[in-house]
C-alpha cells in the first residue's frame, strides 16, 4: 500500500523494535493457545485410560507458566509498540513543521491556520495510534491465525481445509470495503480541519466578536461545522462496523461446519473428541485477530487518511529556493535596487508593473501612496518573500535570486505594520531578534526602542509575560518590543513598514529618535501614511496604481504639486481639526 510505503521512511532505525513488538505480540497470543492443547492431553489421557501419576501437576504447572508467558508478552508488546509509535511521532511531527516553516509566503495565503494545525497536530496523532495498534494487530492477524491453521492441520488436515471455506470471503470483503472507507475517512479528517480552523479562528479573533457583539454568529458558524464533522463520522462509523459484524458471520459459518461434519464424525468414532474440542476452540480463536483488525478499522483508517493528507502537505515544494549557484557578495555594498519589476499575487492581476528606484546605500528612502499602491509588496519582495514576475530586485547589484536565501534574510530587520508577538517574556521576544545576544546588547535595544519605560512598571519587569500575539500589551508597547527587536538584529537593511503606527505623539516621539540614531549608516526603506514622518527622508518614492507615479524630496514633491503635494495638505488640515468643529459649522 502506497501510504504504508511512504510511512516506512519515518520508521527507519525503528524496524528492529518493531520486531521486539511483533515478537511480544506473538508470544502474548501464542501463549493463548497452550490451554486448549493441554485440555485435548486430558481428554486423551481420559478416552485412552492411561493417565500417568504427577501428569496433572505437569499440565497445571505449564498452563500456570503459560499465563504468566502471555502477561509478560502483553506488556512487552504493548511497550515497544508505543515507544516506536512515539518516537515515529516525534519525528514525523518535526519533519512536517519543519517542512512547513520552508513554505513560502503564498502557501498560507490561502489555507486557514487552524486546517495546517490539524494536520501537523491531529493527524500525526492519528498515525501514532495506527503505528502503535495497527501495525502490530494487522501482523498479528496474518501470523497467529497461519499459526493455527497449521497446528490444526497436523492434527486433521481435512478439518482444517473444511475450517477454511469461509476465509475467501474475508479477502472479498476486503477488497470491495476498504477503498470505500478510505475515501470517507477523507472526508472526515477534512471536516475536522474545517472545525479547528472555525475554533482557533474564533479563538483569534475573539476581541473583535466581542466587540461587533457577533458571538451568536461565531456560535452558529462553530455549530455547523461541528455538524458537518458529526454527521460525516457518523455515516462513516456506520460503514465502518460493517465489516466486524460480517467477519462475526464468517467465523460463526466456520464454527457451523466443523460442529456440522466435525460432530458428525466424532459419533461415527472417525474423529476423536479431544481433536474436536481443539478444533472449535481454535476456530473461535482464528478469526479473532482479523476480527480485533477490523474492531480498529476506524483508527487504520483515519491512519490512513491522515497520512494521505500530511503527505500531500509534505508534497508541495516551495519555489522560494536557492539556485544550484546562489553565493553572498564579496564586500558587498547595501545598496537595494528595483529594476522594472513586475509582480502579480494572481494571475491576471498585476499588482506592480515597471516599479524602478533605487535605494543607495546608507540612505533612508520613504515608499508613500494611497492604500493598495504596493508599497507593502515592494519591501516583501527585498527578503525574497515572494518572487517576482518581470524585471529584478537587486542587493548590492546582485539579483536577490542568486543570493542564498538565509544570508540575504539574515541582512534584512524588518518591523511589520502587524506585530506579532509570541507567548513568552518581554525578553524572549526582543532576544528572537537575535539569540546569541548577551544581556547588556538586549538592554541597550529595549533601551533604545523605549521599551524600558513600560516594562520597568509591570510586575516581573522584562520577565513578565506577554501573552499570545502579545494581547497583555497595548498596540504601541508591542510595537517597541518589535522595534527592539528589529535593533537587536542590527542588520545594515532596515524595513520600517509603519512603524510607529500605533504608539502615541509622546511615544512617536522618542521612538523617531532612536530610529534616527538606528538608520545612520543603514539603507533604510520606509512606508509611510503620515508624510510628516517622512520628511527628511533622502528621497521619497510615491506610488500609485502598482508603479512609480513621482519620486524626489519632501520639498521637490510639494512643488510638483501631485499626490504627495495633496495628500500632504490634507494631512496637515487634518491635524488642525478637532472634534466637534463640522457640527458646530452645521448648526451655525
Amino acid at each position: 500500500m502506497t501510504f504504508l510505503r511512504r510511512l516506512h521512511v519515518f520508521l527507519r532505525g525503528q524496524h528492529h523494535l518493531m520486531a521486539v513488538t511483533i515478537v511480544f505480540g506473538i508470544v502474548f497470543a501464542g501463549a493463548g493457545l497452550i490451554a486448549p492443547l493441554l485440555v485435548r492431553q486430558i481428554l486423551v489421557w481420559h478416552a485412552e485410560g492411561t493417565v500417568e501419576t504427577g501428569a496433572l501437576g505437569i499440565i497445571i504447572a505449564v498452563l500456570v507458566g503459560s499465563f504468566v508467558l502471555r502477561a509478560a508478552g502483553r506488556y512487552g508488546y504493548g511497550a515497544f509498540a508505543h515507544i516506536v509509535a512515539y518516537r515515529a511521532q516525534h519525528l514525523l511531527l518535526v519533519t512536517l513543521n519543519r517542512h512547513i516553516q520552508s513554505l513560502p509566503h503564498r502557501f498560507f495565503e490561502n489555507r486557514r491556520t487552524g486546517n495546517l494545525i490539524s494536520r501537523a497536530v491531529g493527524d500525526v496523532e492519528a498515525v501514532e495510534d495506527f503505528i502503535a495498534h495497527g501495525i502490530p494487530e494487522a501482523t498479528l492477524a496474518a501470523t497467529i491465525p497461519t499459526a493455527m491453521v497449521i497446528a490444526l492441520g497436523i492434527i486433521n488436515w481435512q478439518l482444517m481445509l473444511i475450517s477454511l471455506i469461509p476465509m475467501p470471503l474475508i479477502f472479498l470483503l476486503t477488497w470491495f470495503v476498504m477503498p470505500r472507507l478510505r475515501a470517507r475517512w477523507g472526508s472526515v479528517r477534512q471536516h475536522m480541519a474545517e472545525l479547528t480552523g472555525a475554533v482557533a479562528e474564533g479563538i483569534s479573533g475573539f476581541a473583535v466578536v466581542k466587540a461587533f457583539g457577533r458571538e451568536p454568529e461565531r456560535r452558529a458558524e462553530i455549530d455547523r461545522a461541528g455538524a458537518r464533522f458529526r454527521d460525516a463520522i457518523v455515516r462513516t462509523q456506520a460503514l465502518t462496523l460493517i465489516p466486524v459484524g460480517v467477519l462475526e458471520i464468517i467465523a460463526g459459518l466456520g464454527l457451523v461446519l466443523i460442529v456440522a461434519v466435525g460432530g458428525n464424525w466424532t459419533l461415527e468414532g472417525i474423529v476423536p473428541v479431544a481433536d474436536l474440542f481443539v478444533f472449535v476452540v481454535y476456530l473461535g480463536m482464528i478469526y479473532q485477530p482479523i476480527i480485533q483488525v477490523a474492531a480498529i478499522g476506524e483508527d487504520i483508517q483515519k491512519a490512513i487518511a491522515s497520512t494521505d493528507r500530511i503527505f500531500a502537505l509534505l508534497d508541495v515544494r516551495s519555489n522560494i529556493v536557492d539556485r544550484p549557484n546562489a553565493r553572498p557578495p564579496k564586500n558587498p555594498r547595501w545598496t537595494v535596487q528595483f529594476d522594472q519589476v513586475d509582480f502579480a499575487y494572481d494571475r491576471g492581476a498585476p499588482v506592480l508593473h515597471g516599479v524602478d528606484f533605487t535605494v543607495p546605500e546608507g540612505s533612508l528612502v520613504a515608499l508613500v501612496g494611497p492604500t493598495g499602491a504596493g508599497k507593502t509588496t515592494c519591501t516583501s519582495l527585498i527578503p525574497r518573500f515572494y518572487d517576482i514576475d518581470g524585471g529584478a530586485v537587486r542587493i548590492s547589484g546582485v539579483d536577490v535570486r542568486d543570493l542564498p536565501i538565509a544570508w540575504l534574510r539574515s541582512n534584512i530587520s524588518m518591523v511589520l505594520q502587524d506585530v506579532f508577538l509570541f507567548e513568552g517574556s518581554i525578553w524572549d521576544n526582543i532576544a528572537f531578534g537575535r539569540p546569541e545576544a548577551t544581556d547588556a546588547e538586549i538592554l541597550a535595544a529595549a533601551r533604545a526602542a523605549n521599551v524600558d519605560e513600560f516594562a520597568e512598571r509591570l510586575p516581573g519587569g522584562y520577565d513578565a509575560r506577554v501573552g499570545e500575539r502579545g494581547v497583555r500589551l497595548s498596540g504601541g508597547q508591542q510595537q517597541r518590543i518589535s522595534i527592539a527587536r528589529s535593533i537587536l538584529k542590527d542588520a545594515p537593511i532596515l524595513i520600517l513598514d509603519e512603524a510607529t503606527s500605533s504608539v502615541d505623539t509622546e511615544t512617536e516621539g522618542l521612538i523617531q529618535e532612536s530610529l534616527s540614531q538606528l538608520t545612520k549608516g543603514r539603507t533604510t526603506i520606509v512606508i509611510a501614511h503620515r508624510l510628516s514622518t517622512v520628511r527628511s527622508a533622502d528621497l521619497i518614492v510615491g506610488l500609485a496604481d502598482g508603479t512609480v507615479a513621482e519620486t524626489g524630496s519632501h520639498d521637490e514633491l510639494l512643488d510638483q504639486g501631485g499626490w504627495y503635494a495633496r495628500m500632504y495638505e490634507i494631512q496637515a488640515g487634518t491635524a488642525r481639526w478637532r472634534l466637534g468643529e463640522q457640527q458646530a459649522v452645521q448648526h451655525a
